[in-house]
């Protein structure tokens, strides 16, 4: 152990102690629970809603406050399973302020938390130090630093990451039974959703999304020439083609739809994320790489051709167990094994026009489809609304 460890250590240990002595939390007959969610990659996110609805289901009188900023606070901005959304500072760039914001928030809005947890992806320094400096309260989840909290979890590599999130639950007294993710929107997302997929789709045929570009942080894309044969094929079964994406995907975008003849219609950087989800909601089917937007298809329950990389597993990130997806990637490889120019070489353009094939049959596009899923993500709900607050 370092000289550094052992300091932090024993000072943890120090501030635990006078924490009990100086800071003990208000005992409530309802628990508060405060969540802190600040590692912000969209899956991450999305993988995280699970919890709230299993924190509504096994402890229903549960008052649910989570603390965020950016693509956390959009993403969150209509979830019904949430009473308070609050939006501090970063605490990477100011630990300080975010502390100080988030004690202030509580504060003007007379929430006591019970309970300070942490989620699977959110395991740094600076996040048990902002619940430390903000909140006295329990600290419990998943941490780095686990002298820090008093009811550390460590990441089980034998389940998903939603799966692990769920083991917060029995630190409440609850069930981590598993929950999918849910993404809401409003009904004025809705409508703009149903506006932008009028303008791909005026015809009213089949909508086929595809997601072709990544974050660019990982080696996920696929050759451009099996996108095109795919794209070729969906027109050629009748679908409209549409594609999604962020503004700094346009080009790229664009470029592929290019070389597949002009099919199809971009809408890549026109929508927020809730708005993104209830486009999907409004479509028939996607192609996916393994990468956000992904993971909102599966919140909403769209039937999705995935693409995932070989040297990944599996396990943590994909949707393994749905009937409504359906995965390829190649055999299980080491990270070390993969040349520079991979683009996931093992998935043919072939298969997976077989699988969008099947999934067309298996899950027949239909308008009652389209809105079944619809109404299952609307809310009412706006958690940045001036009379929310």
């Amino acid at each position: 152990m370092s000289l550094k460890q052992t300091s932090l250590r024993l000072s943890a240990r120090a501030f635990l102690s006078a924490e009990r002595l100086f800071r003990s939390p208000r005992q409530t007959a309802s628990p508060s629970i405060l969540i802190l969610e600040y590692l912000l990659p969209l899956g991450c996110c999305v993988h995280l809603t699970p919890v709230y609805e299993a924190i509504r289901r096994s402890v229903p009188h549960a008052t649910i406050t989570v603390a965020t900023r950016g693509l956390g606070l959009s993403l969150l901005r209509h979830q019904k399973f949430i009473d308070h959304l609050i939006e501090t500072p970063d605490p990477f760039a100011s630990l300080s302020s975010a502390a100080k914001a988030l004690r202030a928030e509580l504060s003007r809005r007379s929430i006591s938390p019970s309970h300070v947890l942490t989620g699977a992806s959110d395991q740094r320094s600076r996040i048990a130090l902002l619940a430390m400096l903000a909140v006295s309260a329990p600290r419990g989840g998943f941490t780095v630093h686990r002298e820090l909290y008093q009811q550390p979890l460590s990441y089980d590599w034998n389940c998903s990451l939603i799966d692990n999130n769920l083991r917060l639950l029995p630190l409440l007294g609850g069930s981590p039974e598993h929950v999918e993710p849910r993404v809401f929107f409003s009904f004025s997302d809705a409508e703009k959703a149903r506006a932008l997929a009028h303008s791909a789709n005026p015809d009213g045929r089949p909508l086929a999304i595809f997601v072709t570009q990544n974050s660019g942080g990982q080696r996920t894309g696929w050759h451009t020439s099996r996108f095109v044969q795919v794209i070729r094929h969906a027109h050629n079964l009748g679908c409209a083609v549409a594609y999604v994406g962020t503004e700094k995907d346009r080009a790229a975008i664009e470029e592929l739809r290019q070389a597949a003849d002009g099919i199809g219609v971009s809408l890549a950087g026109n929508t927020s994320v809730t708005e993104l989800a209830a486009l999907l909601a409004l479509s028939d089917i996607a192609v996916s790489l393994d990468t956000g937007t992904m993971h909102v298809a599966r919140s909403v329950g769209l039937p999705t051709v995935v693409l995932g990389p070989s040297w990944q597993k599996p396990l943590e990130w994909l949707p393994l167990e749905l009937p409504q997806a359906r995965i390829l990637r190649g055999k299980d490889r080491d990270r070390s094994e993969i040349p520079p120019s991979y683009q996931l070489d093992e998935i043919e353009a072939s298969a997976v026009i077989a699988v969008l094939e099947e999934l067309l049959k298996a899950y027949p596009p239909n308008a009652a489809s389209r809105e079944k899923r619809i109404a299952e993500g609307l809310s009412s709900v706006d958690h940045l609304a001036p009379q929310a607050l």
